[in-house]
């Protein structure tokens, strides 16, 4: 049985940023991810050396989130969506590490951030990111960053293509960022349906005042939407002829890896 007696990377972490009680919970979730179909609670205790007592309440806790569950002995095993997380953090992963060349070589050339984001159900989330010579450094968008579907270029070509996520921004209330900022149906509306037809997003200063963005869309081997890859710097970097090679770029990169990704061609 695996043993775990403390999360990976510890040394780098400041004890006074960690919850306790949650790597404990961590360490219960690696164990019963050891391969065994069940573990009962005095197995779970002895390979994580947490008391019975916590493990309990631990397990309690992880049954009411949905992660673990009974099994037919009555022990204790991941759920099925812990499967679908796993398979999503797998999905998520390979599309950065192919991401990453496309990331680089827009950095590279342009010298502004590129940005790799894919969608979840609080909003698009930052998973990759790449600076330039030259990069803008905006606080509020760096790795692991949610963004709201309505504004900057990923999400909003996410919610362009993406079906429920649209209905889920059109219903939802939406917060003003600044003066560019689209917060009414019709507005978006219209922005979506202008980013459908045009095949990618220039946002300018819809999110930060002074940042502009050219995101499109990467699509996967059903042809649904997957990621998206996007450049952003300094908005007045962003003048008509440098956007104009910056929009076939970044639609260039984003073609290459859909077709990497497998997705059908495009019609």
């Amino acid at each position: 049985m695996k043993d775990v007696v403390g999360p990976a990377g510890s040394d780098d972490v400041d004890p006074r940023n960690y919850v306790a009680s949650v790597i404990k919970s961590c360490n219960v979730v690696e164990v019963l991810g050891g391969g065994d179909s069940e573990y009962s609670l005095g197995e779970i205790a002895a390979a994580t050396g947490i008391g019975k007592t916590t493990v309990h309440r631990l397990l309690s806790s992880l049954q009411m989130a949905g992660w673990v569950e009974r099994g037919p002995r009555d022990g204790y095993r991941l759920s099925i969506r812990m499967l679908k997380l796993a398979h999503a953090a797998q999905r998520q992963f390979s599309i950065r590490n192919e991401a990453l060349p496309h990331l680089r070589s827009l950095a590279g050339h342009f010298g502004d951030t590129a940005f790799l984001l894919v969608p979840s159900d609080e909003g698009a989330v930052v998973v990759e990111m790449v600076e330039g010579e030259s990069p803008l450094k905006v606080n509020t968008v760096t790795l692991g960053t949610v963004l709201p579907y309505h504004v900057a270029g990923g999400p909003t070509v996410m919610a362009a293509w993406d079906d429920t996520i649209r209905e889920r921004v059109l219903s939802a209330p939406r917060k003003r960022y600044t003066d560019k900022t689209d917060v009414t149906r019709e507005a978006l509306e219209t922005k979506f349906a202008r980013i459908r037809e045009q095949g990618y997003v220039f946002a300018d200063e819809d999110l930060n005042n002074g940042v502009a963005v050219v995101s499109a869309p990467v699509f996967g081997p059903t042809g649904a939407l997957s990621c998206t890859l996007s450049l952003g710097g300094a908005a007045q970097g962003f003048g008509p002829d440098r956007l104009d090679h910056i929009v076939t770029a970044v639609r260039e990169a984003c073609a290459a890896l859909s077709e990497r990704l497998g997705a059908p061609a495009p019609r």
